[in-house]
This record gives C-alpha cells, structure tokens and sequence, in this order.
C-alpha cells in the first residue's frame, strides 16, 4: 500500500470552529450559482470570512439562497447596498457585486448530522469604525 498524502490548510482547520453566537464583521469572498441537487433549481452561495478581531478571526462560514425563495436574501442586499429594497417594488440586485464587500452578520449554531455548524442568520450594513451593527 503506498503513502496517500492527506493535505490539511490553515482555512479547513478554521472551517471546523464553532463560532460564539454573535454579530461579526464578515468579508465576502466568494459569490457562486450553483444547481440544487434536489431540483435544478439555482442556488447563490455567499462565502465569508471573519475579519472581526478576536478569536474567530479568518474562520469561514457561508450562506446559501435558492432562487425559488428569493426575499430570504432581502436582509443581505439590503446591508450590502446601505438602504431599505421598497417592499413595493422589489428590485433586482447582482449578488456578485458583494464581492470584497464587508457586511455584520449574526452568526448562531445549530446541529447537523449530531455536529454544531455556523449559521449566518441576519445581516446589517457595515461602516468604517463601527464597533457594533446598527439595529
């Protein structure tokens, strides 16, 4: 039997922390459509990193909107683009202009397959200089 190389980076060791429940400054890093493996239908997953200070620094989490319920996504728009989407006229947004982009986001635990994972459940817009989101 040969030797099969098992490679493991900084970032999947940092993929694997349980973050605190809280709000943290998050970088967009990547913005991808990807088919559901259900049904066909599109899937936007947002990846992040954690550049609040702190222990969590640099850990990844992500987000995943399926174009069949697209208004889950109105609280990440909204806190991309500074402003309120008019609940009247609805819009069109880009999702890959969040791209490098930085956003506060709440992030919860919650348990999948008997082990606690990262779910960024709200967003707020950022500013420079913030200490804390604005509700």
């Amino acid at each position: 039997m040969s030797d099969m190389p098992f490679t493991i980076t900084r970032e999947d060791m940092l993929a694997g922390r349980v973050v605190a429940p809280g709000w943290y400054i998050l970088l967009v890093t990547s913005v991808q459509q990807k088919e559901a493996t259900t049904d066909q239908s599109q899937n936007t997953e947002i990846k992040f990193r954690i550049v609040s200070p702190g222990p969590f620094l640099d850990v990844p989490v992500k987000r995943v909107y399926n174009e069949k319920a697209p208004g889950f996504a109105a609280s990440f728009i909204e806190a991309i683009q500074g402003r309120r989407i008019d609940p009247e006229k609805g819009g069109t947004f880009k999702m890959v202009a969040s791209r490098d982009k930085k956003v506060w986001g709440y992030i919860k635990n919650s348990l999948w397959q008997n082990r606690l994972k990262n779910d960024v459940e709200d967003f707020r817009s950022y500013e420079e200089g913030q200490t804390q989101p604005k509700m």
